[in-house]
């Protein structure tokens, strides 16, 4: 069908941005991961038994930034007469210009916030395409999806298993894609890397559109 193509499609052009995200906050802000809090929070332990005030104090900010954004989300989405993907877009756009400007006073720490902001939209907004439930800013779920729907396959040759398998090893293609791009500009322009993301949200946005026309097309023929 060809509205779900043009999903899947989306869900994946949106991968690149999340693995970008996550690349490029690893390599040029201190090691931190924005995009999840399993990491920060073992690091929020861990700190607290060094007694390293500055840092529990600063992942602390990144969590109550993370619940912010999922606060935001939750209600804009029953208020706005937005799509919440196209939100998710405009969102990530305004964390890169916060970024790239915080960037440049050096402060890795405060540079990260708008992307911990960011990213909890995204996974919201693009949780499921095909009717597969897949992350789009970090890899955990798609990897046991990925390796439980492969094994499925092999055992009992179901053509389904295998068709969900190629989608969720193409999620990882994606989010991994968008890593390597984060390291190889990063090489060359630093933190400042960021902006290069804005090609990636056109490309996102243009399968949106792709995807909203499927629709009416689609809709429009009954």
């Amino acid at each position: 069908m060809e509205i779900v193509k043009k999903q899947i499609t989306l869900h994946h052009t949106v991968s690149v941005i999340g693995g970008f995200m996550a690349g490029y906050t690893i390599i040029n802000h201190s090691d931190i991961l924005a995009n999840a809090q399993t990491g920060n929070l073992i690091r929020l332990v861990l700190s607290a038994f060094e007694g390293n005030l500055l840092s529990i104090g600063y992942i602390v900010l990144l969590f109550l930034t993370y619940a912010a954004s999922c606060i935001f989300y939750t209600v804009f989405r029953r208020y706005s007469p937005l799509s919440m993907k196209i939100v998710s877009l405009i969102v990530t756009a305004l964390a890169i210009c916060a970024t790239g400007i915080l960037s440049l006073t050096g402060n890795s720490y405060l540079s990260v916030v708008p992307i911990a902001f960011a990213m909890p939209v995204q996974w919201n907004a693009y949780k499921k395409a095909g009717g597969n439930s897949s992350a789009t800013i970090f890899s955990s779920n798609n990897v046991r999806q990925a390796v439980m729907l492969s094994t499925t396959y092999v055992m009992d040759r179901d053509k389904k298993a295998l068709r969900n398998a190629k989608f969720y090893w193409a999620t990882l293609l994606c989010f991994h894609t968008g890593v390597a791009a984060a390291c190889l500009l990063s090489i060359f322009f630093a933190a400042q890397s960021v902006w290069f993301c804005f090609v990636l949200i056109g490309i996102s946005v243009i399968a949106y559109y792709r995807y909203e026309s499927a629709k009416i097309k689609a809709f429009s023929d009954i």
